[in-house]
């Protein structure tokens, strides 16, 4: 039997959370497997093991797995296989989608949090020192953002190659907007806004916009990943 586990990253923040459930049932809605859950990385209850296991018993014997983030790096490549090897222990077989971050659904939401700003606009992600292909895949979607709009975008992350603050210290631009590329606000945002403000009392004016905030328009990301796994599991 075929099953669809949504893993995201979790939250110490119930309100998140429960913001994610009401996120994920809409991609439920719209799948026809039967057996559909979602389980957190960093939670002590409703963890990857557990709710794997928990399928498991009620038969499921194909996991589709759905990471719900923007994009691939530790969390997507290392610590989603090592957490559901370690309860289907080869009981089940399991393929894991894409995540989601490039899709024109989401970067379209980014595109309407900036339509109002001006002057340099970081595109700003979470990145990661060990893996590049966040940063390819941040530069193609800020790439296909620039071919919609006439303002002047870069791609930045938090960590890593694209350092926002380097391209802070860099820039002889005094007006900024960090577009905060991420799922919802939390304390990654926060760590990019505290990390801003010697700049902004070094002089540079910078502004920040709304996250992506999970607007449900990014269900239909989520969706064309599942849809595109379907599609490769069966060519």
């Amino acid at each position: 039997m075929k099953g669809i586990i949504y893993i995201a990253h979790g939250s110490k923040m119930p309100d998140k959370n429960e913001k994610f459930r009401a996120f994920v049932d809409k991609i439920i809605k719209n799948r026809p497997e039967s057996i559909q859950r979602l389980a957190f990385l960093e939670k002590d209850d409703e963890n990857v093991p557990l709710v794997a296991g928990e399928m498991l018993a009620e038969g499921v014997t194909d996991f589709l797995v759905m990471p719900m983030l923007l994009f691939p790096a530790m969390h997507a490549q290392e610590d989603i296989p090592e957490q559901l090897d370690s309860v289907l222990n080869g009981r089940a077989t399991y393929h894991i989608a894409d995540c989601f971050g490039d899709e024109v659904s989401v970067w379209q939401v980014a595109l309407k949090r900036i339509e109002d700003a001006e002057g340099l606009i970081l595109i700003t992600a979470h990145g990661n020192k060990r893996f590049a292909e966040p940063d390819r895949m941040l530069e193609q979607v800020v790439h296909n953002m620039q071919e919609q709009t006439e303002q002047r975008l870069q791609a930045a992350m938090l960590y890593g190659a694209l350092s926002f603050e380097n391209q802070l210290a860099e820039t002889e631009a005094q007006e900024i907007t960090i577009m905060p590329y991420f799922l919802f606000d939390g304390h990654l945002v926060r760590k990019i806004k505290r990390l801003s403000q010697p700049f902004i009392e070094e002089g540079k004016t910078i502004h920040f916009t709304d996250t992506l905030d999970l607007d449900e328009s990014m269900v239909e990301a989520a969706l064309n990943k599942l849809e595109a796994l379907d599609v490769s599991r069966h060519a």
